[in-house]
């Protein structure tokens, strides 16, 4: 079994986390756990009832845990992987991983497929486990994994219909405040009026198109600041919102994980605005997507 020692982040951090060891352990057919998707186990129906947030998911007839459980097991597997670590105890009696900052561990590798098939559980503690090679060749049964409630898929459902309705192309846009103020120092946190400027630039790249706008966003706006152009806010659910994105046509946002995950679970392109200026071609990106689907 592999067990994840360590929450990272926010909701598209910790599914980006989780769904690339779920990859690995689907390629190599043993059990993962991940603990440390506590606070948004309750989102999904593969983890909402599972104290563990084990894969594959082990349905229980008992009832969700309570948020003290799931944080209690989070700090002490935490703590108890970090105290072996630090004790030099990295091989017995739990075969502890531990990277730091941007160190990176190959989940396809032979160092980590070798440790994955021995006899001790994994303690898995860093960010940057990955394998893009088995990410993408296990996608569908990350996306099952993660499959949203029938309530919040009828929602969004719901949303994606009023949107498709009289209109050629939607896209989506994910206006990241909140955080973004202070991260990096603001690098990537942009005005509602430099994201109107984007907008207006992809109505003026696709003449004689119908152009709806999903607007998801942890901001507070006005219509008017985004007027002349045909928005439609998200419901503002964590989750709806993100899948929400997943189904437009295009995406465009600030680096991000949210906007990452929500590409990846709609196989739908996105724009990552590395600048509120940044240079984009719509026709360019739409026929990428055409190609894909074909």
């Amino acid at each position: 079994m592999i067990i994840i020692a360590r929450n990272y982040g926010q909701l598209g951090n910790r599914l980006f986390l989780y769904g690339h060891f779920i990859a690995a352990a689907e390629e190599y057919g043993i059990e993962l756990a991940n603990p440390n998707f506590s606070e948004y186990a309750h989102l999904f129906p593969a983890t909402a009832s599972n104290l563990w947030c084990r894969y594959p998911n082990l349905r229980t007839v008992c009832s969700s845990p309570r948020p003290w459980q799931r944080a209690a097991l989070s700090k002490a597997v935490y703590a108890g992987t970090k105290t072996l670590s630090i004790a030099g105890l990295n091989q017995y009696p739990f075969r502890v991983i531990r990277i730091r900052g941007e160190e990176t561990c190959d989940l396809g590798g032979n160092e980590f497929a070798d440790a994955a098939r021995g006899k001790r559980h994994i303690l898995a503690s860093g960010w940057l486990f990955r394998s893009e090679h088995l990410f993408q060749k296990h996608a569908s049964v990350v996306r099952q994994h993660f499959a949203l409630p029938e309530t919040n898929q009828n929602s969004v459902a719901r949303l994606l219909a009023g949107l498709r309705k009289d209109s050629d192309i939607v896209v989506g846009i994910h206006i990241r405040h909140g955080d973004y103020a202070s991260f990096m120092n603001g690098r990537y946190f942009y005005s509602l009026q430099q994201y109107a400027t984007i907008m207006r630039r992809i109505v003026e790249q696709l003449p004689g198109q119908r152009i709806k706008f999903l607007v998801c966003s942890n901001a507070v706006w006005e219509p008017s600041v985004f007027a002349g152009l045909d928005i439609t806010p998200g419901t503002g659910h964590i989750t709806e919102d993100m899948y929400a994105l997943a189904e437009t046509d295009l995406i465009f946002g600030p680096p991000s994980t949210y906007t990452g995950w929500a590409s990846f679970y709609g196989v739908k392109p996105v724009t990552f605005l590395e600048t509120a200026d940044e240079s984009f071609d719509t026709n360019l990106l739409l026929r990428h997507t055409d190609s894909a689907a074909a």
